[in-house]
């Protein structure tokens, strides 16, 4: 195969300081449907017919534990792992997943700062989609902080086939599909997730879901507004009981490979930055800023005092 790639983002597996809590707020607060739990994890759906968007893991400190991304078929899965391999990446074989995730075929990589993901194919999908407009559909993207940036986007590109979009000045957008990003990469002091975006399905459901979140007493970080940046989407962003950054967004720019990448120049010389709409007149909270850098988390896991695996994500799950 000449030029294996995947072709979207699947899921988002974190590890969290307290399940039964963390469960009850993706469901009563963030709209998703837990799928399966068991033991010290639980898989939650979004409305469509992926089999899971998210899983959380209780552990005694947070982080990312894997990002999962779609391939489109059990060839695509291992030529991509040949490719890993001789480009020198970090991989298991590919093999049959579990049932409780889904199934499928695939294999697991370590990105150079440590990340771990997964390509797949073959999971099992529900029957149906879930009607309520007002839940989220799927994850849209994630975002990664990250002190070796260009090891990370020649990572992401070259092994994985990943196509740039563009840099702002603090962040490379990347795609994987005709989303304008699945991943961006942020500057940062360290790898940790800045944050993870939720797509919902128009301008009316994201603002529903706003509601449902005020209703159940939960701070707004930043917006409701629209990024006057990369991928111009409608934003509201939030913390979760763990300390991470997460968002409702929807109207992201969909591109082909005729899109043209701009410079930070271009993107920093934007009326009204961050916010089309309302310029620096919406801007994120001091906990909002504190959540994306990663530091909420990391001052919380520095006050647990079990030993414990500080880097998750830098080891191939068992």
């Amino acid at each position: 195969m000449a030029d294996p790639k995947v072709t979207g983002l699947r899921s988002l597996e974190l590890a969290v300081y307290d399940l039964a809590a963390s469960t009850a707020f993706y469901a009563q607060h963030w709209a998703l449907n837990e799928v399966s739990r068991n033991g010290d994890h639980a898989h939650m759906r979004a409305s469509s017919l992926e089999h899971h968007v998210l899983t959380l893991h209780q552990r005694p400190k947070a982080g990312i534990v894997r990002v999962n991304f779609a391939a489109p078929d059990a060839a695509t899965v291992d030529a991509l792992h040949a490719k890993a391999n001789a480009l020198g990446a970090k991989t298991n074989a590919p093999q049959a997943l579990s049932a409780e995730e889904g199934g499928g075929y695939g294999f697991e990589i370590v990105a150079p700062e440590g990340q771990l993901l997964r390509i797949s194919t073959d999971v099992v999908q529900h029957a149906s989609v879930i009607g309520d407009t007002s839940r989220p559909t799927k994850i849209n993207h994630v975002v990664l902080n990250s002190v070796a940036m260009e090891d990370q986007l020649r990572f992401f590109c070259d092994v994985l086939g990943f196509r740039f979009s563009d840099f702002n000045g603090h962040m490379n957008f990347i795609r994987c599909s005709s989303n304008h990003h699945s991943i961006a990469l942020a500057k940062a002091d360290g790898p940790s997730l800045n944050h993870v975006a939720f797509e919902m399905h128009d301008y009316d459901a994201l603002m529903r879901g706003v509601g449902r979140m005020r209703m159940g007493e939960q701070e707004l970080g930043w917006g409701v507004g629209r990024h006057a940046g990369p991928g111009r989407n409608i934003f509201s962003y939030f913390v979760d009981p763990n300390g991470y950054a997460i968002e409702y967004t929807a109207d992201v720019d969909q591109v082909d490979d005729s899109y043209e990448s701009h410079t930070a120049e271009y993107w920093q010389a934007m009326p009204l930055r961050p916010c089309s709409w309302a310029g620096a007149k919406t801007a994120p909270t001091a906990r909002m800023r504190e959540a994306m850098g990663g530091k909420l988390v990391e001052a919380r896991n520095g006050q647990v005092n079990e030993t414990c695996d500080d880097a998750i994500s830098n080891k191939m799950a068992g």
